[in-house]
Parts: structure tokens; C-alpha cells; sequence
């Protein structure tokens, strides 16, 4: 009970310094307009089996600026693709990662929290006043959940239609997925189509083993959501598309998203 008490507080203390901001008059951080355009293909005709290897993908845009915000850290690669056709949004990270952290049985889904993974978020609004985000390990498992500003999260919503898969490379992963377009609709989405763009975050937890050997410390944070796991907790990495420009690594802040614009 005391770590969800601790993170209830760790919470409710973020709110206040963003109130805080505010009402001292402050003009908020502008939002990014970095963008990601979606190749609009009608016939993508794309299996999700975590291979993302048909032809079509080489046809997608290729974005690999990904970056630790919080540490000079040199980043390891990533890139991300996305197709869109009549039905379905299709999209695929490649990682590469020396050192994945994945665990062999989750409890729940929810146990990504300690996982190395690809991660997605869409806001129908600048502001987050609701989003929808996906987190996908290297095992192609899916933690999917909707939120509300500021880290109001609601693990128990599943995106419907969500198909996601995943398959290893030498060192790293593929990470792939399917996702209809009518449930963006469903969630107060336009319907993506050329010349349509949506607010869309990009982001990567790049974890690696704590073999330290110094005693297991566990801690509440906002990232873990107070749940804890046997062994030592990973030593964690954040790495983002966009710097959300925060004192501390936090991707559930507007100042997180670019956009996400379908074109031809």
C-alpha cells in the first residue's frame, strides 16, 4: 500500500508544479511540430509477424531521430516506419539492443514496466486531456492503455483490433503492428486519410540488466507505478523522437508529441 501511496503523492506533487507554472504566469513550453509522414498506400497488403519484411516497407519513410533527453549517453539505433491504407494504420520499430531485458512470464500486461520496449501515444488533442497509448515488448506483447493529463492512467482499456508482433535480430528486435483505423474514429480521431495528421508521440524504453551485484533496491516512481519484481529492477533508459523538455524523464506531457500526417 505505502507505494501507491508514495506514487499518489509523486503524482499529485507533479500536478502542483505544473499549476504552479501556470498561474505564475509563465508561457507554456511550445509544442513540437516535428512531424512523421505515413506513406498512404490503398493495397498495403501487410502481414503483422513481427518480420515487417515485405517489399511495401521500403516504400515507408524512415525516421531514426531518437535521442536520450535526459543523458549524454550516445543513443543506440532505432527506426521507426509507418504505412496507412483504406483500413489500417501498419507500423514497425527496429532496435538495436545489446542487452534486451524482457521477462519470461508477465503477471500481467502491465509488467512491461520493466521491460525493453517500442512505445506509441496518440492524442486526438494538443493538451493530452485524453490519449491512447501502446507499449510493446520484444516478444511482441502488447500493454495498451488510455490516459488523462497529468498520468491519470487506465490500464484496464484495450485498443480494439490492435494486432501487434515482434521477432528478434541479432542484436535486437522487431517490433511490429496493425491498427484499425475505425477505432481511432471510435476515440474522437478524423479519419486518417491523406492530408490528415494527428498528435503522436514515439518513444523507446531502452533497459539493461543491473549486474552490479549490490543489493536489490526497489523504488516507487511514476514509471513503475509502484509494482515491483524479484531480482534487482532494470537500470532504465528513456529515449524519445521529441524532447519533451522536462527537468526529469517523463513521456505523459503534451510537450512529447509531433504529429503523425498521412500523405500520399
Amino acid at each position: 500500500m505505502r507505494y501507491f501511496l508514495l506514487l499518489a503523492l509523486v503524482c499529485s506533487a507533479a500536478m502542483a508544479a505544473d499549476n504552479k507554472v501556470e498561474s505564475a504566469g509563465k508561457p507554456p513550453i511550445p509544442l513540437s511540430n516535428q512531424t512523421y509522414r505515413v506513406r498512404y498506400l490503398p493495397k498495403a497488403a501487410i502481414k503483422v509477424d513481427g518480420r515487417a519484411d515485405e517489399a511495401v516497407w521500403a516504400r515507408a519513410a524512415v525516421e531514426k531521430g531518437f535521442t536520450f533527453p535526459w543523458s549524454k549517453t550516445p543513443p543506440p539505433a532505432t527506426e521507426f516506419r509507418a504505412l496507412c491504407d483504406e483500413a489500417n494504420l501498419y507500423f514497425t520499430f527496429r532496435i538495436h539492443d545489446d542487452d534486451i531485458v524482457v521477462l519470461e512470464k508477465l503477471r500481467d500486461e502491465q509488467d512491461a514496466v520493466f521491460e525493453d520496449r517500442a512505445e506509441l501515444y496518440f492524442a486526438p488533442g494538443d493538451r493530452m486531456k485524453d490519449y491512447y497509448c501502446m507499449e510493446v515488448d520484444s516478444r511482441g506483447r502488447a500493454y495498451d492503455y488510455r490516459g488523462a493529463y497529468y498520468r491519470q492512467l487506465d490500464p484496464s482499456w484495450n485498443w480494439k483490433g490492435l494486432e501487434t508482433a515482434a521477432s528478434p535480430l541479432p542484436a535486437g528486435y522487431v517490433v511490429e503492428g496493425r491498427i484499425p483505423l475505425a477505432s481511432f474514429e471510435a476515440m474522437g480521431f478524423p479519419r486518417l486519410r491523406p492530408g490528415v495528421k494527428i498528435r503522436c508521440g514515439l518513444f523507446r524504453a531502452e533497459f539493461s540488466h543491473d549486474r552490479s551485484g549490490k543489493p536489490v533496491v526497489q523504488r516507487a516512481s511514476i514509471h513503475n507505478r509502484g509494482r515491483r519484481i524479484e531480482g534487482p529492477p532494470p537500470i532504465e533508459g528513456w529515449m524519445a523522437w521529441v524532447d519533451p523538455k522536462t527537468e526529469e524523464p517523463d513521456f505523459h506531457v503534451p510537450t512529447s508529441l509531433g504529429w503523425l500526417e498521412v500523405a500520399e
